[in-house]
């Protein structure tokens, strides 16, 4: 369990943030919203996990989306806005063109010649 762990869901300006605390007894996953906690107990993790993935399932049905989970374990700095140095590592997900190509640099085309 990470310890201090929170999802922040919103809607709108509405916000929902759902917290994980151990227990003596088990475990307490708070809902605050508003301002407004909320609690429920249980007395082991998997049970909170099943309720707090139902939780969320819900919520994002009903038009909540995933704001922030933290802490924030990545390491280093967002790579998004960087170009890469090197030829991409996962060029066949940029779809059927680059697939082409590569088969035809070796030598096999997927396209069929018509005949005459």
């Amino acid at each position: 369990m990470v310890p201090d762990a929170a999802w922040t869901f919103g809607r709108r300006v509405d916000r929902v943030r759902l917290r994980r605390e151990p227990t003596e007894e088990g475990f307490l996953l708070i809902v605050e919203e508003s301002g407004a906690p909320r609690t429920y107990a249980f007395r082991d993790l998997e049970s909170l996990v099943t309720f707090q993935n139902d939780m969320e399932a819900f919520l994002v049905r009903t038009g909540w989306s995933l704001l922030e989970f933290s802490p924030d374990r990545r390491t280093g700095g967002d790579r998004r806005g960087f170009p890469r140095i090197e030829e991409r590592r996962r060029w066949w997900t940029d779809g059927l063109h680059k697939a082409e190509l590569f088969l035809a640099a070796r030598g096999k085309s997927r396209r069929r010649r018509r005949e005459p």
